[in-house]
């Protein structure tokens, strides 16, 4: 990966932002910086303004593993698209998909709704119910590796079996069919229309989307990792302010 604010990351921007363009954005540890509480998360005033202005300049998008109704409440903007729940939820293509979707989630907090779950003696555990997708947060958990480990084990046995996407401390639930952020991602582009596309991201779940290599996407994560696939990085997610000036100057 190469660092996106030196001048050869930057020169890397300015070849690939041509034509129609897509700037698609991660929300949580991308565009608000990760806090203890998920719902205490809020994105920077200056960073708002930046993203803002940019919807004038290209076609926006951000896709989160946020429910849409939860992302919404966070910005002072409005992007052409807002994907929740990994793609579940708002991806073209996939609007006839929700209702199954929802129906798998119920089933599984039925089964996992029991007084007796064992997970629900697990300190630090919290189940979500994002409608169309369920998230185990477990960042309070003192030995989060493992406690990973055991919810894994339990979503195993879920029926229907779910797809597992992990974030930072937090394990969704995925109903089968349902896209990963990488789906969402190709379905957006193709919906709009756009020639070439940005795509920023900071966890494992934004892998679906670096791993994607397409020609038309150019992939760029929050700190830098030997494992990732994108093709750029930044330090720190306090970056970001700084990299959105930094489009919004390539589009004019």
């Amino acid at each position: 990966m190469r660092y996106a604010l030196s001048a050869a990351g930057l020169a890397r921007l300015r070849e690939h932002l041509r034509g129609r363009l897509l700037l698609a954005f991660d929300i949580d540890g991308t565009l608000a910086p990760i806090v203890e509480q998920p719902w205490d998360a809020q994105l920077p005033k200056a960073l708002q303004e930046g993203l803002g202005a940019l919807t004038a300049r290209a076609d926006v998008a951000l896709i989160t593993g946020r429910a849409v109704v939860d992302a919404v409440r966070m910005l002072a903007f409005h992007p052409r698209y807002l994907i929740g729940n990994h793609g579940a939820d708002g991806a073209p293509g996939f609007e006839d998909a929700r209702a199954g979707f929802a129906i798998t989630c119920r089933a599984w907090l039925d089964q996992l709704g029991a007084a007796a779950e064992p997970w629900r003696k697990l300190q630090g555990v919290a189940l979500e119910d994002k409608r169309y997708t369920l998230a185990f947060h477990y960042r309070q958990a003192r030995a989060p590796a493992r406690m990973r480990r055991l919810l894994e084990q339990r979503a195993s046995r879920l029926v229907p079996r779910p797809g597992l996407i992990e974030g930072k401390y937090v394990l969704d639930l995925v109903p089968p069919g349902a896209p990963d952020k990488g789906g969402a991602l190709r379905a957006v582009l193709k919906h709009s229309g756009c020639d070439r596309a940005l795509y920023v991201g900071d966890d494992a779940s934004d892998e679906a989307v670096f791993r994607l290599r397409l020609p038309a996407v150019l992939a760029l994560r929050i700190e830098h990792t030997r494992r990732s696939a994108a093709d750029l990085y930044l330090r720190e997610q306090a970056e970001m302010l700084r990299l959105v000036g930094e489009l919004a100057h390539l589009r004019q």
